[in-house]
């Protein structure tokens, strides 16, 4: 792992023992951890100690940025743990009296071009959260696009990440979305109730009365979703639909049972870190709901 430069940063290899003072000033502050997974680092050995263990699981790759002609670290940039894929987590992170400042979106693009440079590295991510801009526009300087959303949950509620991210040699997908298809006997009535529980959109409808309807799970043309389409009683065949949601997971059951929806099995906590419960359509099929665990406050 090799320094790098830009206009007005050194970014240097990250050293815990060098960097954990100047550091603790970002990791000891609370404001700072607004968008941050870990707990505010009480003191600077707590600090060089965070900062050693993260550099143990990503191989070493952090840079500390220095903003020239100062020596000492005021943010740093680099992987996540090794997950064993050649899809490599990025962070990165500066101290509060340098935001607004361009530095991180001026090391950012140095970086993520010198990453997918490394062999084994295919692509890198980004996991940001949708209300901080500040960090989302670091992501489009280093040109990352979004290509798809997470649940997150905080302390105290619910939110959602953009997965941003950039491939090393960008090539066109072959599939570009999965539509389960639903028959049914009304295609308005479940149309409507599906939009009025799950918050998904009308893409477009054939027919009047409509004998098919596409719903997408954004308002974007190309959006994935759900076909549903007319049949007689005897061409339905129950089938089952997961639906991941990024809101709380008891809003969508409270809305399924205005909706007068059959609900199978209340919201219930799953090992994996979930929230799921189950309804039916009327005629039979069972949607699964899997929603972001509970906030822990």
């Amino acid at each position: 792992m090799q320094p790098l430069r830009t206009a007005r940063l050194d970014l240097v290899p990250l050293d815990p023992s060098r960097d954990a003072q100047s550091l603790h000033a970002m990791y000891g502050d609370p404001k700072w951890h607004q968008f941050a997974p870990a707990d505010v680092t009480v003191d600077v050995a707590g600090t060089h100690d965070r900062l050693a263990r993260e550099l143990a699981e990503n191989g070493g790759w952090t840079w500390a940025l220095r903003l020239r002609p100062g020596v000492d670290a005021i943010g740093l940039i680099g992987l996540f743990s090794d997950q064993g894929t050649s899809i490599r987590g990025l962070t990165w992170g500066i101290g509060r009296r340098y935001w607004g400042q361009g530095l991180m979106g001026e090391a950012s693009p140095v970086v993520v071009d010198h990453l997918l440079a490394q062999p084994g590295i295919d692509g890198v991510e980004a996991w940001i959260d949708t209300s901080n801009t500040r960090s989302l526009g670091v992501a489009r300087r280093a040109r990352l696009d979004e290509r798809a959303r997470l649940a997150r949950v905080y302390a105290d509620h619910t939110a959602q990440q953009v997965v941003m991210a950039r491939a090393a040699d960008p090539v066109d997908t072959d599939a570009l979305a999965v539509r389960p298809s639903l028959a049914v006997r009304d295609v308005r009535d479940t149309c409507r109730r599906l939009m009025a529980v799950l918050g998904v959109s009308l893409s477009f409808e054939y027919g009047d009365p409509p004998t098919f309807a596409r719903l997408g799970v954004g308002p974007w043309s190309g959006s994935p979703g759900i076909d549903v389409s007319a049949a007689g009683e005897g061409d339905i065949v129950a089938t089952t639909l997961s639906v991941d949601v990024g809101i709380p997971t008891d809003v969508v059951h409270a809305r399924a049972v205005e909706a007068g929806l059959t609900v199978l099995s209340a919201p219930a906590d799953q090992p994996w870190h979930s929230r799921e419960f189950s309804f039916t359509l009327p005629e039979g099929h069972r949607v699964r709901i899997i929603g972001p665990a509970r906030p822990p406050g």
